[in-house]
């Protein structure tokens, strides 16, 4: 039996972030959504004040915007995307 996932972008409207399905030799056996988590200026601003001017700089560019509430949505968003990968990570390893 061959595991294996796609991730793929999850509309706006729906919340955004990303769909994980689980795939069980080629035919859907699970999955779930990550959407952004909910977000507040001040989460925003504490993220923002803890962070290097590397890491800010990294994130304004993951944006591509100068505004950092567009970088901590990029933020917000690879974290959805990481969790979602580490779930289909952890679908598609072989049972040791």
């Amino acid at each position: 039996m061959k595991r294996t996932y796609e991730i793929h972008p999850r509309p706006d409207n729906l919340g955004g972030g990303w769909k994980l399905t689980l795939l069980e030799d080629g035919e859907e056996a699970g999955g779930g959504v990550f959407p952004l988590p909910e977000d507040d200026a001040q989460s925003g601003m504490a993220w923002w004040n803890s962070m290097t001017e590397e890491r800010r700089a990294h994130w304004l560019m993951m944006a591509a915007s100068a505004m950092p509430a567009a970088a901590r949505q990029a933020y917000l968003l690879s974290e959805a995307y990481n969790d979602a990968l580490d779930q289909g990570e952890s679908w598609a390893a072989p049972d040791l």
